[in-house]
């Protein structure tokens, strides 16, 4: 695969990772309101706490993992990685930037590799950014600017 075929494979499935984690973080979003309707604060202030951020996480936890999938099929259809384990291993650590360096590819695919690194940097960006968000809903004393509050 050419350098120019590798970027543009590469910037597609960051596109495409992009999308799948916006589209999860926004649709949850509405079901955060129908769990705030079931669980007024006044009475399950803590556990309505523990479930909007487990809520939250899970919803992370989803879009990371079909984000990693789709890296993985593209990684076991354009290498010689000998299995879609291995093949998810790679991109698991490619995609949470850990890099082992166990499993190296060939020139026909490092570029898409950095791509997914890209992904990973950037949808756990906008994961810490959503998870603040929740916390500053569910605990605005907490992040209020007034110290006495």
């Amino acid at each position: 695969m050419s350098d120019l075929q590798q970027i543009l494979l590469g910037t597609g499935l960051l596109t495409l990772s992009a999308i799948i984690h916006v589209t999860a973080v926004a649709l949850s979003v509405p079901l955060f309101g129908r769990l705030a309707e079931r669980l007024p604060e006044e009475e399950w202030p803590r556990f309505r706490i523990v479930v909007f951020l487990a809520f939250a996480v899970f919803v992370l936890v989803f879009a990371h993992t079909l984000q990693v999938w789709t890296w993985a099929a593209c990684f076991l259809a354009i290498t010689e990685l000998p299995d879609l384990s291995t093949s998810f291993y790679f991109a698991t650590v490619t995609y949470t930037t850990l890099g082992y360096g166990d499993i190296v590819l060939g020139p026909d695919a490092r570029i898409v590799a950095t791509f997914c690194a890209i992904t990973g940097l950037l949808t756990f960006g906008i994961s810490t950014a959503f998870l603040i968000g929740v916390l500053a809903r569910i605990l605005p004393n907490v992040f209020s600017k007034d110290p006495k509050a």
